[in-house]
C-alpha cells in the first residue's frame, strides 16, 4: 500500500509539473504570436505611410483609396484607414475621401503624437491585433514635411490605423503547443513506466527491510525477505537476512539462558529487552551479593534486605522471619510495623514452601491476626536449618500485585547470595552459644579486636563485666544436667533485663557469662554490677523447682585500666576470683595494688 501511494505521489507531482509547462508553453506561444503580429501591423503601417507619402509627392492622391483598399484584402488584414488630422484638413481640405477619426484611440493618438497598441480577443473567439501609429512631421530625412504643409516639425499630421487577424498565429501556437505537449507527456510516461520497472526490485527490497526493522523493533526477528531478481537488490536482501538470522539466534538463546539464571519482570516477548533488562538486574544483584561478601554478620545481611524493600519497591510495611525447619523455631528478624500474625507457632508459607496471597483465596492463612489486611507471603530456603520468610502487608488490594513483584525480584537477590548468608550464618553458630543462642566467647576475642582499633579513633570508655553464680555445683548434684541447664538459660535472661541493648551479653563458658557494656564511665559500671547482683534476689524458677542462688561479678575498665581489651578481661577475671574468696555474693573492681596477676 505504502508502494503504491509512493508511486501515486510521484505520478501526480510528474502531472502537476506537466500542466504547469503547458501554461508557460500557452503563455510563451501567446507573447510571440502578438510580438509576430506586431512586426507585422508595424509592416504594414510603416508601408502604407510611406505610400500616402509617394502619393503625396508625385500628385497621386486621388489613388490612395484604391491603395489602401488593395492593403486591406490581404490575408489576415481585417481593416486600414487613415485618419487626417485638423492642421492638414485646415491647408488642404478633407480630402476626396473621408478620412475623420474613427474612435477614440485615433483621437488620443492624434493628441498625444504616441502609438497605440492592442490584441483583443479569447481562445475560442477570433483574436485581433489593433495599432494606430501617428504621422510626425520632419524636415530631416528624404522627404521634407515641413515644405508642403504649414507646420512645425513634429506636429502630428494623421494616423494611420491598422487592425489585423491573428488567429492563424493562435491556431499555430496552439497546434505546436498540444504536439510538444504530446510529445513531452509520450516520454515522461515512458520514463515513468521505464524508471517504475527499474526501481520496482530496489524499492521492494527497501521496503521489505524497512518492514524487517520494523518488526524487529517491536521484538520480533523471525521476518525474512525474499530474494530479488537484480543482483544488488538480491546481495542486500541475503545480507540482511543472514544478519537477522543470526541476531534471532543468539538474541532468543541468549533470552532463554538470561531467563534460567535470573527471573526477569516484567516479562517480555522481545530478547533484547529480556537481555537488556536481565543484564542490569544481574548487575544488581552482584553488587548486593559483593557487598554481602564484605558484611560482618547476618544482621547486616538482613539490614541490606531492609534497605531493599523500603528503597527499591517502596515498601513500609513487611516482616522478616528466620525459621529452622529442623527444631520448628521461628524467629522475628524485623518487623516495621506491628507484626500481624502469629507466625512464632509456626509459618504456612514456609511449610507449604509457597507463596501465600491474601487475595487468591479467603483465610489464606489462618495466621493472619487482623482480618482487613492483605499480605503476600514467600519462603526462600537458605540451607537445612534455615529458611527465611519475608511477609509484606498492605490494607490496599491494588498494592498487592506490586509486592508480589517485589518478592519475586528479591528472589533473584537471594539466591545469588545464598552461599554468602550461608556462611554468615555458619560464621555465627561459631560465635553463638548453642543452648543460650546468645554470643560466646570466641565471639568476645573477636569482638576485643574491633573495640581496641575503635578505641583508638574514638576513646570510647568500656566496662567488663565477668559474671559466675555462687555454689553453681550444688544444682548440678542436686537437681540434675537439665536443671542445671535451664537455671543457665535464665541467668542470662536475668542478666539480659539488666542491660541496654547497646551492650552485649556473652556465655563466658558454664556459669561464667561476661558482659561488654559501652560507653559507660567507672561509676556507672559499678552501678550496673549491683543492678545484675540484686536481681538475684528473687528465685530462678525451673518447672515445680524454686532456686534461690547468688552471683559474684568481677569489675574492669577499658581502656582506663589497659589499653589492651584482652588485659581488661584478665583483670575482671581476677576481681572475680577476689570476689569469690571473699565470700561471693558482691562485685569488685580490679586494684591493681591489692589484687596481683
Amino acid at each position: 500500500m505504502k508502494k503504491e501511494q509512493t508511486f501515486l505521489t510521484l505520478v501526480l507531482k510528474v502531472v502537476g509539473v506537466m500542466i504547469l509547462f503547458t501554461f508557460l508553453f500557452i503563455a510563451a506561444f501567446r507573447y510571440f504570436a502578438i510580438v509576430s503580429a506586431s512586426e507585422r501591423a508595424h509592416t504594414a503601417a510603416n508601408i502604407v505611410q510611406e505610400s500616402l507619402t509617394a502619393h503625396m509627392v508625385t500628385g497621386s492622391s486621388e489613388h490612395q483609396n484604391d491603395f489602401l483598399k488593395h492593403v486591406s484584402e490581404i490575408e489576415g488584414m481585417r481593416s486600414l484607414w487613415v485618419v487626417r488630422s485638423q492642421s492638414v484638413t485646415s491647408q488642404y481640405g478633407n480630402g476626396i475621401y473621408p478620412q475623420e477619426p474613427k474612435d477614440d484611440i485615433d483621437r488620443a493618438v492624434l493628441r498625444n503624437s504616441k502609438a497605440y497598441e492592442k490584441s483583443s480577443g479569447s481562445l475560442f473567439s477570433d483574436t485581433l491585433y489593433r495599432i494606430s501609429l501617428p504621422y510626425i512631421a520632419t524636415d530631416k530625412g528624404k522627404i521634407d514635411c515641413l515644405s508642403c504643409h504649414d507646420v512645425k516639425a513634429g506636429t502630428t499630421l494623421g494616423v494611420v490605423s491598422v487592425e489585423m487577424q491573428i488567429n492563424d498565429l493562435k491556431v499555430t501556437g496552439l497546434v505546436s503547443t498540444v504536439a510538444i505537449l504530446i510529445l513531452l507527456f509520450g516520454a515522461t510516461f515512458i520514463l515513468l513506466r521505464t524508471l517504475r520497472r527499474f526501481v520496482a526490485s530496489y524499492k521492494e527490497t527497501l521496503d521489505s527491510v524497512a518492514l524487517t526493522m520494523e518488526k524487529a523493533e517491536g521484538g520480533d526477528y523471525s521476518y525474512r525477505i525474499d530474494s530479488s531478481d537484480t543482483k544488488d537488490a538480491y546481495n542486500a536482501s541475503m545480507w540482511t537476512n543472514s544478519l537477522m538470522e543470526k541476531l534471532d539466534s543468539t538474541l532468543v538463546e541468549s533470552g532463554k539462558k538470561m531467563g534460567s539464571l535470573i527471573r526477569i519482570d516484567p516479562p517480555s516477548n522481545d530478547p533484547l529487552y529480556t537481555i537488556r533488562t536481565g543484564v542490569d538486574q544481574l548487575y544488581e544483584v552482584e553488587r548486593f551479593r559483593k557487598a554481602i561478601e564484605d558484611d560482618q554478620n547476618l544482621e547486616e545481611v538482613y539490614a541490606r534486605i531492609i534497605a531493599l524493600l523500603r528503597t527499591r519497591w517502596g515498601l513500609s510495611d513487611f516482616n522478616i522471619l528466620e525459621l529452622n525447619p529442623q527444631d520448628k523455631t521461628t524467629h522475628v528478624v524485623h518487623s516495621e510495623k506491628t507484626l500481624l500474625c502469629d507466625a512464632i507457632s509456626g509459618c504456612r508459607a514456609d511449610r507449604t514452601t509457597a507463596t501465600i496471597d491474601s487475595t487468591q483465596c479467603e483465610i489464606a492463612c489462618p495466621k493472619m491476626i487482623d482480618p482487613d489486611a492483605h499480605y503476600v507471603c514467600r519462603s526462600y530456603p537458605i540451607v537445612d536449618d534455615l529458611d527465611i520468610v519475608i511477609s509484606l502487608v498492605t490494607f490496599d488490594r491494588r498494592e498487592v500485585s506490586k509486592i508480589r513483584l517485589a518478592l519475586d525480584q528479591l528472589n533473584n537477590f537471594i539466591n545469588a547470595s545464598r552461599l554468602q548468608i550461608v556462611n554468615k550464618k555458619l560464621q555465627q553458630s561459631v560465635r553463638i552459644d548453642p543452648m543460650t543462642k546468645l554470643y560466646n566467647r570466641t565471639y568476645l576475642e573477636e569482638m576485643s579486636t574491633l573495640i581496641v582499633n575503635q578505641s583508638r579513633r574514638t576513646a570510647i570508655p568500656y566496662g567488663i563485666l565477668i559474671i559466675d553464680m555462687d555454689n553453681f555445683d550444688g544444682i548440678n548434684s542436686s537437681y540434675g544436667t537439665h536443671v542445671a541447664d535451664e537455671v543457665i538459660k535464665a541467668m542470662g535472661r536475668n542478666i539480659a533485663e539488666c542491660i541496654r541493648q547497646s551492650d552485649t551479653l556473652i556465655r563466658y563458658g558454664g556459669d561464667t557469662f561476661a558482659v561488654v557494656l559501652y560507653d559507660w564511665d567507672g561509676n556507672e559500671v559499678i552501678e550496673v554490677a549491683e543492678k545484675i547482683r540484686l536481681s538475684f534476689k528473687k528465685k530462678i524458677r525451673v518447672n515445680t523447682y524454686a532456686i534461690l542462688k547468688t552471683v559474684s561479678i568481677g569489675i574492669a575498665l577499658f581502656p582506663e585500666q589497659s589499653a589492651d581489651m584482652i588485659e581488661c578481661i584478665e583483670f575482671a577475671k581476677r576481681s572475680l576470683l577476689e570476689a569469690k574468696h571473699q565470700g561471693g555474693n558482691c562485685a569488685l573492681v580490679y586494684d591493681p595494688k591489692t589484687m596481683m596477676m
